[in-house]
């Protein structure tokens, strides 16, 4: 949750290279009907076909929509799209399934919806690079465990640890299962404690002592997150969220920071 200059350029070009390259999609050549107007009906009937194919069975061949379709996913939400879930049972979640249908009930089916990430995968690029943005977390975590807090530390490392587990079932496994709905409540159990610990820690210190740095990090995370709901699919979503792993890391560090430093840890 803590990114360097650097490695938000990184991470902003990684996404960037993804989508512009070539080889990230399996293109048919113009032997096959795919430039200039067969082309766009080609790419039309597959992206349809995808959206389409709410199952995820489609035979032997995988549908992928090509990149730059502007039509690639509708632009739409998971949920948009499917609704409200319909798999939340104790199968799925076992004793945390009152809570689970607790969350569901209160937000109207929305909180236990996720992106579809497709195409990305846990072996593509931009799903590697995705996963690795969780290490901020890791290194934030550490870093404040080293000089003396190791309780919000720790709830730093396990939040970041839930959030790898839980967008790698994400890219795994695809859109509409239960596995991924399962580790998204998890998330919002240990992303919500250090929050609620990183938003104590900041009543303590009075809005006027939190660094400005502090803030500002804290307004960005905010508006990556509320854009992940806006474009809540693909690489859209890949790239505010990986932005919102960063920022996010980044403050809770500063905060974590400032309240040894005011409490002489």
């Amino acid at each position: 949750m803590r990114p360097t200059v650097l490695i938000f350029l990184f991470t902003l070009q990684s996404v960037h290279s993804l989508q512009s390259s070539p080889l990230a999609f399996v293109v048919p050549s113009c032997a096959n009907n795919n430039c200039g107007r067969g082309g766009r009906l080609y790419r039309r009937q597959r992206t349809t076909r995808y959206l389409s194919d709410a199952d995820g069975d489609d035979g032997d061949e995988p549908i992928i929509p090509i990149n730059n379709d502007r039509s690639i996913l509708a632009g739409e939400s998971t949920f948009q799209k499917y609704g409200r879930p319909d798999d939340i049972n104790s199968d799925s979640f076992g004793p945390l399934l009152p809570i689970a249908e607790a969350v569901d009930n209160v937000t109207g089916g929305w909180a236990l919806t996720y992106a579809d990430l497709h195409p990305a995968t846990p072996r593509t690029t931009v799903g590697q690079a995705f996963l690795a943005t969780n290490l901020f977390y890791a290194a934030g975590g550490l870093a404040l465990g080293v000089q003396g807090d190791w309780f919000y530390g720790a709830l730093t490392e396990l939040a970041g640890i839930v959030s790898f587990i839980y967008h790698y079932s994400q890219l795994e496994f695809g859109k509409n299962r239960a596995e991924v709905r399962l580790a998204l409540l998890v998330d919002y159990f240990t992303a919500g404690a250090a929050l609620i610990c990183g938003g104590i820690y900041m009543i303590q210190l009075g809005i006027d002592s939190i660094p400005l740095d502090a803030l500002l990090t804290a307004v960005g995370a905010s508006v990556c997150l509320a854009l992940c709901w806006v474009w809540e699919f693909g690489y859209p979503y890949i790239f505010w969220h990986s932005l919102w792993h960063i920022l996010s890391a980044l403050t809770g560090y500063l905060v974590g920071q400032d309240h040894l430093l005011s409490t002489g840890g």
